[in-house]
Parts: structure tokens; C-alpha cells; sequence
């Protein structure tokens, strides 16, 4: 069978399971024209992406189509890999239960310190936290920005992590960042994503240690003597855990929201625990929850293992009304993208689907406040 006739046998295929999925009660939310959301397919050698539109589609109903469209696949067609693309953005439905109401947030910044002050040319700044390090959040902040960029939206990431910054490597780059002429540094740029990090300053090798002036005065630095330009978003990768670095930091910017990252075994839900209630404290948004490390799956079968167990951020998640907006399995693929400096969600879309519920999320939410902004106006 020839690759073409493969391609057209099995987008038959899918376009029957999705027309048929659409008759059972549990997939009514695909639609009049469900066999449209095929948008295409592309042969990876080892799979076959199929590319499904995702509007109007809630996490769980995505796990859901997946699970069934690639367990009902013939034998004699390769491993099927579901991505979700969105074609428009979905500014009905923003998953933000129990935070601040959205039309303030188009009039005024969120915090409580009086010094707050804004980065020149920066729309909405997004900061993402965790409660103990080691759970991911580095390389989640690092494919939501590409992520955001691949949609063609203004992106920075600002790895703040000054005790631990590996965005340099997540990213594939290397310091120092220039100083253009008025004295303010210049980005490194790849990906489409501006880039700034405190490891482009300091030698890999060896260890950061400052007291707290010295901190906050690097911190102004890389919030205020940086070219951003024009961003629609800046992405703050917070260094982990709770303590006076992380309050600096969001005290000091009018955050858009906050996300926070955890594994969902329950002593890594502990420490979510507090980056959560940090957040609320300072009137931050919770954009969501990004379970990291949900499962692990067998690269040559696809099985699933809950190795960390499912039901604690479940009830994490009800427990504090929080929305879970990704989870990211334990997959060999994705740590190899991001040994490479190679981000996942760009390199490999088979695998980078998984981070495409939480982009989905965070341009939701702004598009929100930006049609509310407008409004205001």
C-alpha cells in the first residue's frame, strides 16, 4: 500500500469513527459535522499524526475521543497519534473558577504591594510556579512559550529561576545576552520566543551565592533593564518553593495569573498546596493546575501507568476549585527534546499535544480579558 493510499484509507477510517462516536450520547459535544474536525494527517514513520480540531472541546473530552479513536483503528494501520489543533479562539469558555473577576483585571494590575510597576511593552505577564522543585515546571514554562509563539502571538520567557535557570539549555542556547546602546540587555531569540535567563550571566558550574540585596537587585535587572519590545505574553519561570525570592518577584509585577506545576503523588500536592495559596494570598488568578508526570507510557505499546497514583490531584483539583489544564505524561520523548534544547511542543507534535490543553487555556483567558478591555474602553 502506498503512502498515499494509506493516508486516504485511514482518514476514511477516522472520518467514519468520528461520524459514528457522534450518534453515542457521550460524544454529543463533537457536533452536526463531526467528520470536519479531521483536519489532516502525516505519516512520522514510527505513527501517523492525525490532526483533530479541538474548538469547543474541555480536557477530559479530548482524553476521551482519544482513547477511542485510537483503540478502534485497524491492526493493519501504524499507531495512530491524536494532536489537537484549535482553529479560533474559545473566549466563551475560560476555565478560572474562584478567581478574581475578569473585568477588573482589564482595569487594574492584581497584587497588594504599592510599587508594583509594569514592563514597558509587556501585555500580560504569566508566572509559573511550583511548590518544590524537580516536577517539570522549567520545561513547562519553556513549551508554553513556544506553544504561545507557534500561534503566532509575541512571547517572552523569563527564567528567573536564579538558583537552578535551565531554560538556556531547554531552549538550546547559550549566553551572554548582548547590551545594546542605551545599557539595556537584548534577549536571545529562537524558537520565535524571546529569551532571558540569569544562566546567561553566571558560569554553569557554579553556584549562586547571594544574600537578598543582591537578589532583588538582579531581579530589577531582569524585569527592568531588559529590550523586550512588544509581548503579548511574558512567561515567568518562578524558581521553586515559597519563600521571599518568589514573593519579590510577585509583588513586584502586575501578574496576569499564575499557573502551577505538580506530579500528582501527594507529597509533590503538599507543596502545590503552598505555591497555590501564594497565588491567592496576592490576589494572583489561578490560570490552572499542569499535572506533570500524570503517567507513564510504554513507548513501543502505549500502556499507561498511573506510577504516582491519579486520585490525590483529583481531589487536589475539587479540594481548591482549581482547574487541571494539562497533563503531561512520563515520556522518554519528551526528555530527549529537552536534553536537545529542542521543546517537545514544536520538535514533535505527536508527543507536544499534550501541553495543547494548557496554550489553549492560557490564549482563552487572554483573549477574554482583551475583548473585556476593549468593552471597558
Amino acid at each position: 500500500m502506498s503512502p498515499e493510499t494509506l493516508r486516504k484509507d485511514l482518514s476514511l477510517v477516522i472520518s467514519k469513527l468520528l461520524r459514528h462516536a457522534a450518534e453515542e450520547s457521550a460524544f454529543a459535544f463533537l457536533g452536526p459535522n463531526p467528520e470536519a474536525r479531521l483536519l489532516g494527517l502525516e505519516d512520522k514513520g514510527k505513527s501517523i499524526v492525525a490532526t483533530i480540531a479541538s474548538d469547543g472541546l474541555a480536557l477530559d473530552q479530548k482524553i476521551l475521543l482519544e482513547q477511542y479513536i485510537t483503540s478502534s483503528i485497524p491492526a493493519e494501520f501504524p499507531i495512530v497519534t491524536i494532536y489537537y489543533k484549535r482553529l479560533k479562539a474559545l473566549t466563551d469558555r475560560i476555565q478560572n473558577p474562584q478567581t478574581a473577576d475578569v473585568d477588573s483585571n482589564a482595569k487594574k494590575p492584581f497584587g497588594v504591594n504599592q510599587k508594583i510597576k509594569a514592563i514597558p511593552g509587556v501585555k500580560r505577564i504569566i508566572a509559573v510556579s511550583s511548590g518544590k522543585g524537580g516536577v517539570g515546571k522549567s520545561t513547562v514554562s519553556v513549551n508554553l512559550a513556544v506553544g504561545l509563539a507557534m500561534e503566532g502571538r509575541k512571547v517572552g520567557l523569563l527564567d528567573a529561576d536564579l538558583y537552578g535557570p535551565s531554560a538556556a539549555m531547554l531552549m538550546g542556547l547559550m549566553g551572554p545576552m548582548p547590551v545594546g546602546p542605551n545599557q539595556r540587555m537584548i534577549p536571545l531569540e529562537k524558537y520565535g520566543v524571546k529569551v532571558v535567563s540569569f544562566g546567561f550571566m553566571t558560569d554553569p558550574y557554579t553556584p549562586v551565592i547571594w544574600r537578598g540585596p543582591m537578589i532583588t537587585k538582579a531581579l530589577e535587572q531582569l524585569f527592568y533593564q531588559v529590550e523586550w519590545g512588544e509581548l503579548d505574553e511574558l512567561i515567568i519561570d518562578l524558581p521553586p518553593g515559597t519563600g521571599d525570592v518568589q514573593l519579590t518577584m510577585i509583588e513586584s509585577l502586575p501578574l496576569f495569573g499564575g499557573i502551577v506545576v505538580s506530579t500528582p503523588q501527594a507529597i509533590a500536592l503538599l507543596d502545590a498546596h503552598k505555591g497555590l495559596s501564594m497565588f491567592q494570598k496576592l490576589k494572583v488568578p489561578i490560570l490552572g493546575l499542569v499535572e506533570n508526570m500524570a503517567h507513564f507510557q510504554c513507548g513501543v505499546c502505549g500502556h499507561l501507568e498511573d506510577i504516582f497514583g491519579q486520585e490525590q490531584i483529583e481531589q487536589f483539583s475539587l479540594e481548591r476549585s482549581v482547574p487541571i489544564i494539562a497533563r503531561i505524561p512520563l515520556n522518554r520523548r519528551i526528555r530527549e527534546a529537552s536534553d536537545q534544547g529542542h521543546p517537545v511542543v514544536l520538535s514533535d507534535p505527536a508527543c507536544g499535544h499534550y501541553y495543547r490543553p494548557m496554550i489553549e487555556a492560557v490564549m482563552d483567558y487572554a483573549d477574554k480579558a482583551s475583548n473585556l478591555s476593549t468593552d471597558v474602553k
